[in-house]
């Protein structure tokens, strides 16, 4: 079995170890030229953000497994077999994207952000310009209700928060949770402290949080993303952000990426922005190559993996 490895956050002693538990003949294309001229011998592909030459190369491949979750660029791209199976990094994110949004909230709640642009300036100044908040008793709307929503509302209820979730296909039983079909967000808007957006990039979800689901809001309301940046229009964003529909954004991804320097975001006092980098942690590499390595073993055994199957009509 041939594994084209084109993941480059790999080093030589991840590929050892790979190739000691897969016992595959493990191939590297870290550089894309390196990955074009191995593309078409490879039966599995280990890797996330490859060019589409790559994949319409890749004309053997029976099976792609991405560390990350977002896949719309592989969606996206033409594949060279069209029976590809695609695999995902969904299930290992939740602890650090949700950590990374309790700091983005509590940096907000506690003027963080300001105190630290103050200290750079040298300013002692305990008032800050804007009121310091508590999640003590207040409710949190998670949209995208998924592993990483769910860790999210775990972590805010043990601030004492109350937590309402949104996702595309509710199962039974959930709503007597606090857990919604997405459609009916606009009713739980107005009610909401705190909107955390953790969806994927999908048809349904690209441009979804408009103006006019944004003018829903409270005043007071602090907007979270570390979905995709395309969920919400950047003019409506910085309208609202402007006007005062809403009281600030916490950005971990944009739209387009990176943000472009002369967009007004960089300047708000009212928005903090991290660089896509909510999902890096110690345990990434690890948690992702235990994925790979279960997956490989069904595959080896029935010619197919069995975690994270992407189903391309969702997008996820």
């Amino acid at each position: 079995m041939r594994l084209l490895v084109t993941w480059t956050d790999l080093r030589e002693k991840d590929l050892e170890h790979i190739a000691a538990e897969t016992g595959a003949d493990v191939l590297q294309g870290f550089e894309t030229e390196e990955a074009l001229n191995l593309a078409r011998e490879a039966d599995v592909i280990l890797g996330g953000f490859m060019s589409p030459e790559v994949l319409a190369k890749a004309v053997n491949c029976r099976w792609l497994q991405s560390p990350y979750a977002g896949v719309e660029r592989i969606l996206a791209a033409k594949w060279g077999n069209p029976e590809m199976i695609l695999t995902n990094g969904r299930g290992i994110f939740g602890p650090n994207i949700s950590e990374h949004v309790l700091g983005l909230i509590l940096s907000f709640n506690r003027g963080l952000h300001l105190a630290r642009d103050n200290q750079n300036r040298k300013i002692w100044e305990p008032r800050l310009p804007l009121p310091f908040q508590e999640l003590t008793g207040a409710t949190a709307g998670i949209l995208g209700f998924g592993d990483i929503g769910r860790h999210v509302a775990k972590r805010l209820a043990a601030f004492d928060c109350r937590v309402l979730g949104f996702r595309q296909h509710p199962s039974a039983g959930e709503e007597g949770q606090g857990v919604y079909a997405i459609d009916r967000l606009p009713e739980f808007l107005g009610s909401l402290d705190y909107l955390i957006c953790a969806l994927p990039e999908t048809e349904k979800t690209v441009g979804f949080l408009n103006k006019n689901l944004l003018r829903l809001l409270p005043k007071h309301a602090i907007i979270v993303n570390v979905g995709r940046g395309s969920l919400i229009p950047a003019a409506d964003l910085v309208q609202a952000l402007e006007e005062g529909w809403i009281a600030g954004a916490a950005l971990d991804v944009t739209s387009p990426e990176p943000l472009p320097v002369d967009s007004p975001l960089w300047a708000m006092p009212n928005v903090i922005i991290t660089p896509h980098n909510s999902g890096f942690t110690a345990f990434f590499k690890q948690r992702a190559l235990q994925i790979f390595f279960t997956n490989w073993q069904h595959f080896s055994e029935t010619g197919s993996p069995r975690m994270n199957l992407v189903d391309p009509s969702l997008g996820y």
